[in-house]
């Protein structure tokens, strides 16, 4: 597992909210009125708000699914649609915070994100929330443990490289560099929180 890239709930500013919580208290005062961008169902950003709506106890927010990044963005930086659960994008967010265009309420990662230190992490308000969309390398199943952690020692070495470093901070993500045995673990803890009665289907 070479790195991670959190998601973040944006919003625009005229939604009025400035805080998760205030969000979640609007949903709740108006069920059904409220909406949301997606890069489309069966996304990390569908998926995410879903698991926002079920771990804030089954809010009725409507899933707008687009055909990508760019059209959800663009509606959502024009106010047609509420909010977005987008893959984080460090630059986007510190331009469009500046502008006044979105409002990052919190980062879907336990902890908060090193690059936005000022954007809580909504596992602050709600306990265990954790979405993020991570990349690495994979392998056929037999292959020989020894040669699987040789690999894994060189993307560990190359990790500490300060020009990867960099890149990988220019990508939102933070490496981790994790070994073989723990990507498996982790992978087999996913179907729980992901199961169909947390995400409902559309």
């Amino acid at each position: 597992m070479i790195g991670a890239i959190p998601n973040v709930l944006l919003v625009p500013p005229k939604l009025g909210v400035n805080s998760v919580q205030e969000l979640i208290n609007l949903a709740r005062s108006s069920p059904g009125k409220l909406n949301y961008a997606s890069q489309g169902s069966g996304t990390t950003s569908h998926l995410t708000a879903e698991l926002f709506k079920s771990m804030a106890g089954g809010l009725q927010i409507t899933h707008i699914p687009y055909k990508g990044t760019a059209p959800a963005l663009t509606d959502l930086l024009g106010g047609q649609v509420d909010m977005m659960c987008d893959n984080l994008g460090v630059r986007l967010v510190v331009a469009s915070r500046a502008l006044g265009k979105l409002k990052a309420l919190a980062v879907a990662s336990r902890k908060r994100f090193a690059a936005l230190p000022d954007v809580p992490a909504l596992a602050e308000v709600l306990p265990g929330f954790e979405s993020l969309a991570w990349f690495g390398i994979v392998a056929p199943p037999k292959t020989p443990g020894a040669i699987a952690e040789k690999i894994s020692f060189s993307v560990m070495e190359i990790l500490g490289m300060p020009e990867v470093q960099k890149r990988l901070a220019e990508l939102s993500a933070e490496p981790m560099g994790l070994s073989p045995r723990r990507p498996a673990r982790s992978c087999g803890r996913k179907p729980e929180r992901w199961a169909p009665s947390s995400v409902p289907r559309e």
